[in-house]
């Protein structure tokens, strides 16, 4: 969210050719679609929430949306680094550092290979791990 954020803010601040960046279609899509795939993480992880408080999450479930926001999660920083360009990558810029955290949220606790085992084991029925 915070890539996000800083991301569009530069986008209504960073002028080129006498314009804000964001007045510009590639730009405005861009933005569109990280907000969407933010929007669909947080989704994801509101019913992952309901679900673990029934006491009806599996461990499939919660493989599969770890493994879904992680991918998200890196692709937002991403795309907010290279709507910054060199910007982004500058520490004051805080983008580099978001990216940095996003790599290690998607090795904690299985990186997104071995999410993809585990949902696959429950789809299949067949361990992958052998």
């Amino acid at each position: 969210m915070a890539a996000f954020e800083i991301a569009a803010d530069y986008a209504a601040r960073r002028k080129q050719f006498g314009h804000a960046i964001g007045s510009y279609q590639l730009v405005q899509s861009r933005l569109a679609n990280m907000l969407s795939e933010l929007t669909a993480m947080q989704l994801l992880c509101d019913r992952m929430a309901e679900l673990a408080d029934r006491g009806q999450l599996s461990n499939a479930q919660a493989s599969m949306v770890k493994m879904a926001t992680a991918q998200k999660g890196k692709w937002i920083c991403n795309e907010a680094r290279d709507l910054l360009a060199g910007n982004g990558l500058l520490l004051e810029n805080h983008i580099i550092r978001h990216m940095t955290d996003m790599e290690v949220v998607s090795t904690y606790e299985g990186t997104d290979f071995i999410q993809a085992l585990l949902v696959g084991r429950d789809i299949t029925g067949i361990s992958a791990f052998n």
